[in-house]
């Protein structure tokens, strides 16, 4: 089928096909700017997909042409919104491993400035994992930047794809993987993926879009963790940037921002709720704990464990950090090859540099409540709250229960 293609001809006729996808901000009520991917070509009726076209231009030393068509494409077909619309930004694909043909040619500032669009509007999008000349690459983004150009490192999240590049790209902008934020909604381990590729991008600077959003779940989850900027499906695409996909664009941010606001509505009133319970079933266990001794201490934890399945595992430790009890959980299914390290706390355990110990005996608290951990006890995620409180003998005790970080907001 290649042989029948001709890779030079489908680039002097311009055949190349490109696609645009709205870039929006729920928070601003607002569309921010469009992405452009080359999506392939039509040639002879029949559609060649873009790996098929980029495999040929390698063969046919014209790599660097079909590359310089997209972005002619693109920022022609920009420039009739620009000229409408002078804050909105366009986003550019720059296939890095190729990087170093264009170090010092001054082809995109060229075709920006024969345009007239604002070096400031156009976010010149990192791609491509195999960087071979990482030199090169650092002198495009540092003369690009001082030209006014924005930089965004893209595909963060993706397997280990460019996190090795964060700290010579410096990126203004960090685009999260759509294999993050794909079902991140329902996948806790995604969601704390997220939370830290968000954190990290905060602390050096850089805003925050995240590709792939293909549904209203999906993107309250992602704005909820701390994306800035959103950009998927769900929010369209189209060959041309017009009235008609701008409006449904604003038409969907629209939708999307009510329906946050109507989520986070619900959400505090249900974590006031679960706050409310989770306090109570606390007392109640303190209340019991606080009419007993020691000895009797065994006893009250395993009826606790059997009547609050909330509870995945409850002990006790002494002022000192010691565990004066078992270890009670209902947990029972552990893995064998998950027993051989993870195993409950036997009494005499000593947590004393534990967060759920150190921090509540050295900052005076009654209580305290960890962020999510792997437990020893089961090798789930669990939150530990622990609280103090004194026996019948008035003695000082903790009480430490884990439980699912799903399960869970106070």
């Amino acid at each position: 089928m290649m042989d029948n293609i001709d890779i030079k001809d489908i680039i002097k006729n311009r055949n190349l096909k490109i696609i645009f996808e709205p870039v929006v901000s729920v928070i601003k009520h607002s569309v921010i700017g469009f992405q452009v991917t080359s999506i392939g070509a039509e040639n002879n009726d029949q559609i060649i997909t873009m790996e098929t076209l980029v495999d040929l231009a390698e063969k046919e030393a014209c790599t660097i042409e079909l590359d310089r068509l997209y972005r002619e494409k693109a920022i022609e077909a920009f420039k009739k919104i620009y000229e409408k619309n002078k804050e909105f930004l366009l986003f550019i694909n720059i296939n890095a491993s190729i990087i170093s043909n264009y170090v010092g040619s001054g082809i995109i500032k060229d075709l920006i400035n024969e345009f007239g669009i604002n070096h400031g509007n156009v976010v010149l999008e990192i791609v491509e994992d195999n960087v071979k000349d990482i030199e090169s690459l650092k002198t495009f983004i540092n003369n690009y930047r001082s030209l006014g150009f924005l930089v965004c490192l893209s595909d963060m999240g993706h397997g280990f794809s460019n996190l090795d590049k964060i700290s010579y790209v410096e990126p203004d902008i960090i685009k999260i993987s759509g294999a993050i934020s794909k079902n991140v909604e329902c996948d806790y381990y995604k969601q704390e993926i997220f939370k830290a590729l968000v954190n990290l991008s905060k602390n050096i600077g850089a805003l925050v879009i995240v590709d792939g959003i293909e549904s209203y779940e999906q993107a309250l989850t992602i704005i909820e963790l701390g994306s800035d900027m959103l950009e998927g499906i769900y929010f369209g695409n189209s060959e041309e940037i017009g009235k008609e996909l701008i409006e449904k664009a604003k038409i969907k941010v629209q939708d999307v921002a009510k329906q946050y606001e109507d989520y986070m509505k619900d959400k505090i009133k249900l974590e006031k709720t679960k706050h409310k319970s989770y306090e109570e079933m606390m007392e109640n266990v303190l209340g019991e704990l606080s009419k007993r001794t020691e000895r009797e201490f065994d006893e009250i934890l395993n009826n606790v464990i059997c009547i609050n399945q909330e509870f995945e595992c409850i002990y006790l430790l002494n002022d000192k950090g010691v565990q004066v009890s078992k270890t009670f959980t209902y947990y029972k299914n552990m893995l064998q090859q998950k027993a051989l390290i993870f195993q409950p706390a036997k009494e005499g355990t000593n947590h004393s540099l534990k967060k759920y110990y150190y921090f509540l005996k050295n900052m005076g608290l009654t209580k305290y409540i960890t962020e999510p951990y792997i437990s020893l006890a089961t090798g789930n995620l669990c939150t530990t709250i622990s609280s103090v409180f004194e026996s019948k003998d008035n003695k000082r005790y903790i009480l430490c229960i884990d439980f699912n970080p799903n399960d869970i907001n106070i």
